[in-house]
């Protein structure tokens, strides 16, 4: 057995020293970063998040063309959350809250209170950490994303 493994130790060595140079240095770079991520995962996917929802801080909202008081919009914010975490979608809820809106600030606004937060995937899938944007579109099908599109395009608000 032992005859075995140094057999196939020295055949492995041999096809080792047959490869290039050029092509071992490449291969190493490759085996190194892909390391370096497995590493660092972590803080790499916290980087990028933060630096995909960055957006979220721009919206402008002019507060005196607000619908509705501060509070109101973070019980939506917490009613959307309720309807789209976990397992399940109520998409009626959803849609009643944004047929709710009546100005493009209502949507910033709200977009704003939202801002970034983690999501059970339910069951079987994996969490989430995004924006209202992204929630939305993780839950919903295309043909409910044309209807969020629609009830706030009556409204006169650009998604």
């Amino acid at each position: 057995m032992y005859e075995y493994l140094i057999a196939a130790g020295l055949q492995a060595k041999n096809k080792y020293n047959a490869i290039p140079p050029e092509q071992k240095r490449r291969t190493w770079t490759i085996i190194l970063v892909i390391i370096l991520i497995l590493v660092f995962r972590g803080k790499l996917s916290a980087f990028i998040q933060r630096m995909m929802h960055r957006d979220i801080e721009k919206i402008d909202v002019d507060q005196g063309n607000l619908t509705y008081e501060r509070g109101e919009f973070f019980s939506m914010c917490s009613t959307l959350e309720s309807a789209m975490n976990g397992s399940g979608t109520q998409e009626d809820s959803i849609n009643d809250v944004l047929m709710r809106l009546k100005t493009q600030d209502d949507w910033n606004f709200l977009q704003k209170c939202f801002g970034t937060r983690k999501k059970d995937g339910g069951t079987f899938f994996a969490d989430l950490t995004g924006d209202l944007k992204s929630w939305l579109a993780d839950d919903l099908d295309s043909g409910e994303m044309e209807e969020v599109r629609d009830i706030l395009i009556q409204n006169g608000i650009t998604y």
